[in-house]
């Protein structure tokens, strides 16, 4: 059942008898209901994201699918097919390819008597193969004569008798030479594509074993890591030890040193105190006779003690920590080790041995060696793998010089309309503006729809609102308060932002500007808290409401918090109704921070306006038939100062990268 192909709109399968299937630009299917019930007339392929407006497109029907179809069905649901010939309900068993009718067994038999049908291939259900199924029918106006020829003028299959008719002056080949041809460019196409698919699927493989290998490092640069930590620790601890030792032993002499001290000095003052009782003693009981027979006592023994040192500040040192060179020592330990992604090999110097003996070096060795066999093993078994991969891909890299060639050739072309390019370009974009910067979208077209203008687009400063945002020192519109309140009439009282200092100017030519937001969630969002908002709307609509997605005038995409995907998703508005819901723009976690690039698209002439995802290099969305009959004012909001943190910054003019590869995804949105 998954093999039979389906509508790229609705998923349904396709059937024999159902609706049939139509081709859209993108070669995906479209079946007739989603054909003629499309919105809008727009249909949007869910296998790629590309909108086909109908009206300017006219959709074929797919005859290769229906021909897959047909086959599928015969190969794998034979019971649901009844004869054709006589619509009696009976069970089919073979096909005409001729009459192109289902034959039952009864029929068959009859098909195979009759003069007229004896002769037609007829083909049993089991032996039919697609080769059977592409023949050539006769042609539509002369109904006896086969489509054999291939008129180039009008791009159709004709028979001989319309080559002499309506045709005659056509350019005309043999419709098998000119099929043989198309199939020849189809398939160097298809082998084209299989080369890319085998660089791709090589590029993707050398990926995954890139993987595996991170894997594989990841544990034993984890164990080296620690182990190195670990020694570290412990020499720390060692010599904390050390440290802790000396601090003892000084003290230990420190206090010895203060007791010697102590006692010399307890004695002298115990002497002196012996010697000044005696002498207040003396001074109360002595008599006068007994006074003189001291004095020559009472004078030596006092000049014994007042010649005895003096006690003075005593001069003993004590212990204190030295811990000169730390601040280098943390300098140090903060920038050790460092995780490479380099596949050199990290030379050791041997500066650290030193520190450590040389049981502990060599174990640090013998350790750091057997942790990287196996990483080297791994390595040699994908250089071995790598060089199958390239000996595979030396013939291919051959037939791609030969194409080098080939491009070489068509590059010398392209130099030159380039240069009459120019010179049309500088006779039509004569009074062109000047302001900004200005890519030629196509080449070898010099024509004012194809100029893109990276115009100078500004913040409006007067008229930011001051009570819910401001504009930042760096020039970026920022969801918080402004600390001061300069003096201005004018200021917007209602929009959550700002608006360029002029409207867009109706040129003629595609014009374009670059936002790159900066968003970080203080909490989840919950139900349609809006992050940011860009667009463009009307002078009038400016300042009605916090955000402008609901003005009549307006064209706009929020990033926000979306119910119905219960995430923050990227919505595009216009003219108060939502158009495109895309989910899973950035996580909704506290803490989560992302960056946006997105790119806008204004052309006047086309009445259209393109939202880029510059970082992916896609479109968002495209709106078409856009009012320019009034003025349309560039719209920059920014919310929720409570919930999140969100600047958006300008990118336009010369700033902007304009790579090859964004003007073709703008060309092809605007086509």
């Amino acid at each position: 059942m998954d093999t039979f192909p389906k509508c790229s709109v609705c998923q349904q399968q396709f059937t024999l008898k159902g609706p049939v299937p139509y081709l859209l630009p993108c070669l995906h299917a479209v079946c007739e209901t989603c054909v003629t019930s499309a919105a809008g007339g727009v249909i949007s392929c869910s296998t790629c994201q590309r909108e086909v407006n109908l009206t300017d497109t006219s959709l074929q029907k797919d005859a290769v699918r229906q021909k897959e179809i047909f086959h599928l069905t015969v190969k794998y649901r034979p019971t649901e097919l009844l004869c054709t010939n006589d619509d009696d309900g009976n069970q089919a068993v073979c096909w005409c390819e001729e009459c192109e009718d289902f034959l039952c067994e009864y029929c068959q038999n009859m098909h195979s008597s009759f003069k007229r049908t004896r002769n037609h291939p007829v083909h049993k259900f089991g032996d039919i193969i697609p080769q059977n199924l592409g023949n050539e029918t006769n042609c539509s106006i002369h109904n006896r004569y086969p489509l054999d020829l291939f008129d180039k003028t009008c791009n159709m299959s004709i028979c001989g008798r319309c080559s002499r008719g309506d045709h005659a002056d056509h350019e005309v080949e043999d419709l098998d030479e000119a099929a043989e041809g198309v199939k020849q460019r189809i398939e160097q196409h298809g082998r084209d594509l299989s080369a890319l698919l085998s660089r791709q699927q090589t590029h993707l493989q050398s990926i995954r074993q890139d993987t595996k290998l991170a894997d594989r490092t990841q544990n034993p640069l984890r164990e080296t890591i620690g182990h190195t930590f670990q020694s570290l620790r412990s020499q720390l601890d060692q010599r904390e030890k050390e440290l802790l030792i000396d601090l003892e032993s000084q003290t230990r002499e420190t206090k010895a040193t203060l007791r010697a001290l102590q006692t010399s000095c307890e004695e002298d003052q115990a002497k002196c105190t012996g010697v000044l009782d005696y002498i207040r003693k003396s001074v109360i009981y002595a008599s006068k006779s007994v006074l003189l027979q001291l004095e020559s006592s009472v004078e030596g023994i006092t000049r014994t003690c007042l010649e005895t040192a003096a006690p003075q500040t005593h001069d003993v040192p004590t212990a204190a920590f030295n811990n000169n060179g730390l601040s280098k020592l943390k300098s140090d330990m903060s920038a050790f080790g460092t995780i490479t992604a380099s596949k050199e090999e990290i030379v050791d110097t041997g500066d650290d041995k030193q520190t450590q003996t040389d049981d502990d070096y060599l174990a640090d060795l013998e350790q750091k060696h057997e942790m990287e066999l196996p990483e080297l093993e791994s390595d040699i078994a994908s250089d071995l793998e790598r060089i199958e991969i390239l000996q595979a891909l030396t013939d291919k890299l051959n037939d791609e010089a030969n194409n080098i060639n080939l491009t070489l050739a068509e590059k010398d072309e392209t130099c030159k309309i380039a240069s009459e390019t120019i010179g049309r370009l500088q006779t039509s974009l004569i009074g062109f503006p000047t302001e900004g910067c200005v890519h030629l979208m196509k080449t070898g077209v010099a024509d004012r729809c194809m100029v893109l203008h990276c115009i100078h687009l500004k913040y409006d400063k007067d008229r930011v609102n001051l009570d819910t945002v401001h504009i930042n020192t760096e020039g970026d519109l920022v969801n918080r308060k402004s600390g001061t309140r300069p003096a201005g009439e004018g200021r917007l009282k209602e929009y959550d932002g700002t608006c360029s200092t002029a409207p867009l100017p109706r040129a003629g030519c595609p014009q374009y500007w670059e936002m790159v937001s900066r968003v970080s969630l203080d909490k989840p969002l919950t139900e349609d808290d809006l992050i940011l908002e860009l667009g463009v709307c009307g002078e009038e609509q400016r300042d009605v409401y916090h955000c402008i997605n609901g003005e009549p005038s307006s064209c706009c995409m929020l990033v926000t918090q979306c119910p119905t995907h219960g995430g923050i998703c990227r919505e595009t508005w216009k003219e108060g109704k939502r158009v495109l819901c895309l989910p899973d723009t950035l996580p909704n976690t506290a803490g989560a921070s992302h960056t946006l690039h997105y790119g806008v698209v204004y052309d006047d002439a086309r009445k259209k306006i393109v939202f880029i995802d510059v970082k992916e290099n896609r479109v968002m969305s495209t709106l078409d038939n856009v009012d320019s009959s009034q003025p349309l004012w560039p719209m920059f909001g920014v919310y929720n100062s409570h919930l999140l943190t969100v600047s958006i910054a300008l990118v336009v003019g010369s700033d902007i990268n304009m790579t090859e590869e964004k003007k073709a995804t703008i060309v092809k949105a605007l086509s």
